[in-house]
């Protein structure tokens, strides 16, 4: 096997590949990725069983086919320190890789490419062809409310649902919960519910632009996501958290429209003298203003008070994590939001003007120190 490529050609999948190995593992092939030149292209492929990868590109030149396995890490390490634009001899004579750059020579140890884990083909029982950026926003707006319990499975990924021409997501991390919709094409979709789990979510994020379309088929246990040249597998969360949505359609009568801003800013500063044994803030709405103030700690206490846009009930307070839900905030791109509630043990409602996503944060019920 031997071929040349422009650095800038082949480090950007090298740095996608290498989250998809498993250095850690006991077995030495999961450490590596898969090379093959064949057909005028490279592929290059990782798996750690649990997500794999696979991308082709058109190198420089193809003196010879064939295929090797060899350290993602330290051939991305090499790459990333040879100099910008420069032009990478990739040689393989059987026994080790020959990177050759200029005067730079690396030989680095290979495993036969025959042992490398294969990545299970899919025999989609589903289909769907989405634009890509809108799959890309429906995975922004709910992914980071996913709780990181691993004791909880069916928490730890985001559910996706397809019916006729609607897709819906859902996460959650027992604090918190998000929804997010966007139409889609029925002509090439199958409705179905899935759990994608969160590291999936969140290399497609990293990989993915938000242009042209996402092909994702699925047999309900594993999943592929194919966008351009690069195909992400991973395999599917079977548990299901039943009529997640059912809390959004609760009433909550006590309304306040805020701007994002002006909330954003203020509780930052009043979480700066909160801590982690009490990360609680105070909203007390009072006609047209809204005073946050911390809970006491060791540290003492602050407040500040901003103005309310709209509300339409008595002085009204609760007490919520700010960390959840300034974390919210961040991710809704609107000036105004309105927090809707019912009273102070029951679950926030948190809209955007743009109601395709929304949100509910359950609040922090002790008293008051």
């Amino acid at each position: 096997m031997q071929f040349k490529v422009l650095k800038e050609d082949i480090l950007k999948y090298l740095q996608y590949a290498n989250s998809f190995t498993n250095p850690k593992g006991l077995n030495d092939i999961l450490q590596n990725i898969y090379i093959e030149v064949e057909n005028n292209t490279v592929n290059i492929k990782a798996t750690n069983y649990q997500m794999g990868f696979s991308c082709f590109f058109e190198p420089n030149s193809i003196e010879k086919e064939g295929r090797v396995t060899v350290s993602c890490r330290k051939l991305l390490d090499i790459i990333k320190e040879l100099p910008d634009g420069a032009l990478i001899d990739f040689q393989y004579d059987d026994t080790r890789l020959n990177v050759i750059c200029g005067k730079s020579k690396f030989k680095l140890s290979t495993l036969s490419s025959e042992n490398f884990p294969s990545i299970s083909e899919i025999i989609p029982e589903y289909f769907i062809k989405i634009n890509a950026a809108n799959f890309i926003n429906l995975m922004k707006r709910t992914y980071f409310c996913i709780s990181n319990d691993s004791t909880k499975l069916e928490y730890t990924g985001a559910q996706v649902r397809i019916n006729r021409d609607i897709v819906e997501t859902f996460a959650t991390g027992m604090q918190r919960i998000a929804i997010a919709s966007s139409n889609i094409n029925a002509e090439y979709s199958n409705d179905f519910i899935i759990n994608i789990p969160k590291k999936t979510i969140t290399e497609i994020l990293r990989i993915f632009e938000p242009k042209g379309e996402i092909e994702i088929q699925t047999d309900r246990k594993q999943i592929s996501f194919k966008h351009d040249n690069i195909i992400i597998y991973s395999k599917l969360i079977e548990k299901f958290i039943k009529n997640i949505e059912r809390l959004f359609n609760n009433d909550y009568p006590i309304k306040a429209k805020l701007d994002r801003k002006s909330f954003i800013d203020a509780s930052k500063r009043i979480s700066a003298i909160t801590s982690d044994e009490t990360p609680g803030i105070i909203l007390n709405f009072d006609n047209s203003t809204l005073k946050i103030s911390s809970l006491e700690t060791i540290y003492g206490e602050g407040s500040e008070t901003i103005d309310v846009i709209e509300y339409n009930s008595e002085p009204f307070e609760i007490i919520l994590n700010a960390k959840h839900l300034n974390e919210i905030l961040n991710n809704i791109d609107t000036e105004e939001f309105i927090l809707e509630m019912a009273d102070k043990r029951s679950p926030v409602l948190v809209t955007p003007n743009n109601t395709n996503y929304r949100y509910l944060v359950v609040p922090i019920s002790i008293d008051k120190i």
